[in-house]
């Protein structure tokens, strides 16, 4: 698909947790080694512009999202803390999500409270946002590309078994 999403994710992951773009980058949709080493030059370009411009401090999450961000962590971002200021759960599947919910919960601790991993992608960087979070997939299903299918099949999972639950504890009394 090639739409550039974990390039911007591996950039604020390699921002927010201060590792070096290799830990952080990969193969996205379909990359080649080629794309793989431009995507790792891309990153620590960006990186470099930033902590340049910052004399080496350390960025908040909003001026991580803005020096490397896109629109789309923004958002997601924002619904994950929407989410937990109601008290509601956000499934997450792969690296951008896992990545925008990084920076909902440096900027509202308490929001880890209303995370669930719903898989773990075979993307570089998604196990170590995964263990800063320290959140265990409920899945491995080893997706690249996976377009929310991971946090579905997980949701559906979790729906079930409070359906499951609750008919139990009807029957139990």
């Amino acid at each position: 698909m090639g739409i550039g999403n974990t390039t911007v994710a591996a950039a604020l992951a390699a921002l927010l947790l201060d590792v070096a773009p290799a830990e952080v980058v990969g193969l996205g949709a379909g990359a080649d080694t080629a794309m793989l080493r431009r995507k790792t030059e891309v990153v620590g370009a960006a990186l470099a512009r930033v902590r340049r411009s910052r004399g080496g401090a350390p960025c908040s999450p909003e001026e991580a999202l803005a020096a490397v961000g896109g629109p789309e962590f923004c958002v997601l971002a924002g619904a994950v803390l929407g989410a937990a200021s109601v008290g509601a759960v956000t499934v997450l599947d792969g690296l951008a999500t896992t990545v925008a919910a990084l920076v909902a919960m440096r900027i509202e601790p308490g929001a880890s409270a209303y995370l669930v991993a719903g898989q773990r992608s075979r993307e570089c960087g998604h196990d170590l946002v995964l263990d800063h979070l320290g959140l265990e997939p409920l899945l491995d299903l080893r997706l690249r590309a996976g377009e929310g299918v991971g946090a579905a099949l997980a949701a559906s999972m979790l729906i079930s078994g409070l359906t499951l639950r609750r008919r139990i504890g009807r029957t139990a009394l």
